[in-house]
């Protein structure tokens, strides 16, 4: 029996053996399937994500400030809105005097941030000739101006075009067009050199509305013989439309100039007793809503003279009182303009100091994107 027992673990010894030799394991184990990432998981991923958004949209949030150049600046606290704006605008004028490198670093960095750039320039200019060639020359002009940024290594997503029809009508010095439609005309010039030069730049039509009566109404200072100053804008808008319909040119946008105090009818009227009785943001809502159906972005330049003319803080306070008034009339703008060509806000940054623009860029997003807000941290109980 005991030489039975050796026979049968010699024998097991030698199948081992020759197992091994045939590449097999005395032990082998099944493969471990790799686990699967559970719900949990990639809802906390999907989480993480959602806490990380880029530029804010469905409204968008622009920013155009006299000196944008030290946005990007070492040291310079503003990365809230070098995140999250959704674009930048200049004032040709910035264009032209910023010192070359301070411009080139700013398209350097607006390219590298893939931040949109938009510059509000005329279209037309009431100071070149005013004759059949003011469309082309106005726009070379300023060409010469947007090269800078070319030659930078940028490019302009946008052009605002400051009242190019109001240039022509009423010029500085002169006697202007005699038409709406023939300023148009000159206008559509303009677009097709400024096309022709740099191909995929779209074009906004903006307008200092107050100025302007609209669909029969007064203007806001109700001069003039028809109490409109420069004449009704619902005639403007619709014979610019034409016009570039006929000449196959395709406007992205309007823009709306309306600075809080004449919105809310707080400023003083030339004309008007008691401008409060006219309901101005319900005329602006009248204009979004002639825009969209147009299949036209509308921006909303937001901004408050009292408050530019008196401090940098009051300018905060006041221009996001107009935010609030925008929205509580159902306003829906493609984008607001956070803007100022007041005296303030004086400073830029740090957007922690209610005094500095980026401050009030910084609020403007959170007022209309609260979801960005820091969320509050819990306590140990497991409170908020």
């Amino acid at each position: 029996r005991n030489r039975e027992q050796e026979m049968m673990r010699m024998a097991g010894m030698a199948a081992i053996v020759l197992a091994m030799l045939a590449g097999a394991s005395p032990a082998a184990e099944a493969p471990k399937e790799t686990p699967k990432p559970s719900a949990k998981g990639a809802k906390t991923a999907k989480a993480d994500e959602a806490d990380k958004p880029g530029r804010v949209t469905n409204p968008e949030v622009w920013m155009c400030y006299r000196d944008p150049m030290g946005l990007f600046d070492e040291g310079a606290d503003a990365e809230f809105v070098r995140r999250h704006v959704s674009g930048i605008k200049l004032y040709i004028g910035t264009v032209r005097k910023a010192p070359a490198d301070k411009l080139a670093a700013l398209v350097k960095n607006l390219k590298a941030h893939h931040i949109p750039l938009a510059v509000e320039c005329g279209g037309t200019l009431g100071f070149v000739k005013l004759d059949d060639s003011n469309g082309v020359q106005s726009a070379r002009r300023e060409l010469q101006a947007f090269d800078r940024i070319y030659r930078a290594g940028g490019k302009i997503d946008y052009l605002d075009l400051d009242g190019p029809v109001r240039r022509l009508l009423h010029p500085p010095r002169g006697k202007g067009f005699a038409s709406v439609d023939r300023c148009a005309d000159a206008l559509m010039d303009s677009l097709r050199t400024h096309a022709k030069a740099h191909p995929g730049v779209k074009f906004w039509l903006l307008t200092n509305f107050p100025n302007w009566g609209y669909r029969g109404d007064v203007s806001y200072h109700a001069r003039g013989p028809k109490r409109q100053d420069w004449g009704d804008y619902d005639t403007v808008v619709r014979t610019v439309l034409a016009h570039a319909k006929k000449a196959g040119i395709r406007l992205a946008g309007v823009t709306v100039d309306n600075p809080y105090e004449y919105a809310v009818g707080e400023h003083r009227s030339v004309k008007l007793r008691d401008p409060k009785k006219v309901d101005w943001i319900k005329r602006i809502r009248a204009y979004e809503d002639f825009a969209k159906s147009h299949g036209l972005e509308f921006n909303f330049i937001a901004n408050s003279e009292a408050g530019g003319k008196a401090s940098g803080k009051e300018f905060r306070r006041r221009t996001l009182k107009m935010i609030d008034a925008y929205v509580a009339a159902g306003g829906k703008p493609t984008r607001y303009v956070i803007q100022s060509w007041y005296p303030y806000p004086k400073k830029l940054v740090p957007e922690t100091d209610e005094e500095s623009m980026t401050s009030l860029v910084k609020a403007a997003i959170l007022k209309l994107h609260p979801e960005l807000k820091p969320k509050a941290a819990a306590k140990a109980d497991g409170t908020k």
